[in-house]
């Protein structure tokens, strides 16, 4: 099986060699855990390596993905320039749309790495219902006599999350995920589907191991190869992220 570096010293052992290249992985965890952290070296390590990778983000800014990154030292503006980083700031509310660009630029480019960040906005937003795709989508189940496509509801169902999964999957890119969970949640996502219709999932959570507040990595599933599911300790170094 190929397999793609995940930038993060010590993930690689806990993955059996690394991520299974054209893989969908799910970061997931509540908030402050380092999840975009961990997804942005990963873009950063594999373009440093030669590797085009695409950050997709529907909250931050490019002028403040850069500023996380300088806190480690990280030159992604003159990886930008070489053609190796690049940032699509989602501003339209349409995602058939979003996928549509985000697919064009994947196969223009020979994009081999893909962040979403994140997974949960994109879903919360609702408007994928309103996209041509979504539209067209119902049009051709209504026609073959099968369930219609929700584009005109405002919740998200499971047909939702696993067509787009599929999508981002067709785009052959290996791609990281991210998803908030809520405190104490059982699930291991908010849309509660989403780790049901990736290939992997990656949680970060904090939580207390060996008397003080931690965070900490598990990897709860991932297609296609033995994983190491105990839980390592994250640190955060002044080169990045990495694990005890």
């Amino acid at each position: 099986m190929e397999r793609v570096n995940s930038g993060i010293e010590g993930l690689d052992n806990v993955l059996g060699g690394g991520i299974p290249k054209g893989s969908a992985v799910l970061i997931t965890g509540t908030c402050g855990t380092g999840k975009s952290m961990l997804c942005l070296q990963y873009i950063v390590k594999g373009a440093e390596n030669g590797e085009k990778g695409l950050y997709v983000s529907f909250e931050e800014s490019r002028e403040k993905l850069l500023e996380h990154g300088l806190q480690f030292g990280w030159e992604i503006e003159k990886l930008e320039k070489k053609g190796l980083i690049e940032f699509y700031v989602v501003e339209t509310e349409d995602m058939g749309k979003t996928l549509e660009e985000v697919k064009k630029n994947v196969r223009k480019n020979g994009i081999q790495r893909l962040v979403f960040d994140s997974l949960t906005t994109m879903m919360e937003q609702g408007v994928v219902y309103r996209s041509e795709i979504s539209k067209e989508m119902g049009r051709i189940f209504e026609k073959s006599g099968g369930l219609n496509f929700p584009s005109d509801t405002s919740n998200v169902t499971r047909k939702d999350v696993y067509y787009i999964v599929k999508e981002i999957n067709r785009m052959g890119a290996t791609s990281l995920l991210i998803s908030e969970v809520a405190e104490k949640s059982t699930y291991l996502s908010r849309d509660t589907v989403s780790e049901f219709a990736v290939d992997g999932v990656i949680m970060l959570e904090i939580n207390s191991f060996g008397g003080k507040p931690e965070r900490l990595l598990s990897v709860k599933k991932m297609r296609g190869t033995p994983v190491d599911l105990r839980l390592s300790i994250v640190e955060f170094t002044n080169a990045g992220i990495r694990l005890k």
